[in-house]
């Protein structure tokens, strides 16, 4: 009998043994056994980190790897993560997701085995969870894969290789460049030169792409006797693409001059020089004006030429009253003439009608030292004048004429002056009075 309550009491004992055993074990909290949220436990929402809104992701920099700052929580189970990303913000087409991820140090990343689709927007969201409390999902982000525009080089194609072409009107053609991704409409900007680098730019043009190669003529005329370097590159919209190699070419030699002239005949017709004219402007080149103006008649005598610290002052007989010369129109005003000046380069002599003037306008033109920088300043229009400075005492030529001269502009009436043949003067300044003849009264 006492044996047989010995083990009743044992049997209990166990009992109560195991009851404590087992409550023991469902109370850890690290136990992988526990059911439903712990209570007390917060878990907060990381943060996303990369890629950040509006990031825009090329197509062949992926795959993508998502990173977030790592989230909080209060109680002792680890943390692990889940990724998702959706093409909608509300995470209904989810394209990836992934869960288990253990944490980093500090922050957690992902990175996708593949690539995702170019051309569209991603969504994508992170949370932690400790495998009985889940806490709640970060603030959505999103991100764009696109296809990366590239423009390639284009090709010259000529004028090349140092080749001396045979007109100054030249006409550059470059093969297309290649270009991948959805590039828009393409354009080309050429720049040309006189120096290897480049840097000595006359001009900088941008024309449209043409099919398979593109040629482009431009609007002005080279300069005789000139190396010319360029370069060209493409672009569209919001891609600019690599400049081409530079290359170089030479434009033709001047023609021959033509052979002296015969007898002058009256009026500068025929190849003389008008009465009263100090040189035959039948002898000189003439640059961006009219290139019949030795055989305008000279209806106009200059009677005065100040060349002062202001720029160049100008009288004339068909300046003001009865039969003077008529205004053309010039924006938005008027013009009446055009001063002309004659130079002598390396023994040839160049004329151009290089600045208008307007009733009443009093000088123009800068200091006599200026003169290279503020007059004939433009290689296309004026070499080879550009660039020469007259010393103090060259012999230099100038003549008024009706209209706007300048660019071959508009002149009512072809008419000139006679040409005077005057000692450039220093910064000083110096007067010129003329009669019928063209031989000048100095006065300093």
């Amino acid at each position: 009998m006492a044996r047989r309550v010995a083990s009743a009491v044992g049997v209990v004992m166990a009992g109560v043994a195991l009851t404590t055993c087992t409550s023991s074990k469902t109370s850890n909290p690290l136990s992988p056994s526990v059911a439903g949220p712990i209570p007390g436990v917060n878990i907060s929402a990381p943060q996303t980190v990369d890629p950040a809104s509006g990031t825009k992701v090329a197509v062949d920099k992926q795959p993508v790897t998502l990173m977030v700052n790592n989230a909080a929580t209060s109680g002792v189970r680890p943390l692990t993560y889940v990724f998702e990303i959706a093409t909608d913000t509300g995470f209904t087409n989810k394209v990836f997701s992934r869960d288990g991820i253990a944490p980093g140090d500090g922050r957690t990343s992902v990175r996708l085995p593949e690539a995702l689709s170019t051309g569209r927007t991603y969504y994508w969201r992170a949370r932690a969870q400790d495998g009985a409390n889940t806490g709640p999902y970060s603030d959505p982000a999103s991100f764009n894969v696109f296809t990366p525009i590239v423009i390639d080089q284009p090709a010259p194609i000529s004028p090349i290789s140092n080749v001396r072409i045979d007109s100054l009107h030249a006409r550059f053609t470059v093969g297309n460049a290649p270009r991948s991704g959805p590039a828009g409409a393409i354009s080309y900007v050429l720049e040309l030169a006189t120096t290897d680098n480049l840097a000595n730019k006359i001009a900088i043009w941008t024309f449209g792409e043409q099919p398979s190669q593109t040629n482009f003529d431009p609007p002005q005329d080279l300069a005789y006797s000139t190396q010319y370097f360029w370069h060209v590159r493409a672009s569209d919209p919001t891609t600019t693409g690599p400049w081409s190699a530079t290359q170089v070419f030479q434009t033709p030699v001047p023609p021959p001059p033509p052979p002296p002239p015969g007898p002058p005949p009256l009026g500068g017709g025929g190849g003389g020089p008008a009465p009263g004219d100090a040189l035959n402007l039948h002898l000189a080149t003439i640059r961006n004006s009219p290139g019949d103006v030795a055989n305008w008649p000279a209806t106009a005598t200059l009677t005065r030429l100040d060349i002062g610290s202001n720029g160049v002052h100008i009288e004339h007989t068909k300046q003001n009253g009865p039969g003077s010369w008529p205004d053309v129109p010039f924006g938005d005003g008027n013009l009446q003439y055009t001063l002309w000046i004659v130079l002598n380069i390396n023994g040839q002599w160049y004329a151009s009608g290089c600045i208008e003037y307007w009733r009443g306008r009093p000088e123009a033109g800068g200091p006599p030292s200026q003169y290279a920088q503020n007059w004939y300043y433009d290689p296309i229009r004026w070499a080879p004048m550009t660039g020469h400075q007259p010393a103090p005492g060259e012999q230099v030529g100038f003549l008024v004429t009706a209209g706007d001269a300048r660019n071959n502009g508009l002149a009512l009436v072809k008419e000139r002056s006679q040409v005077v043949l005057v000692p450039f003067p220093r910064d000083g300044g110096a007067s010129f009075t003329f009669s019928s003849g063209a031989l000048p009264f100095f006065r300093r």
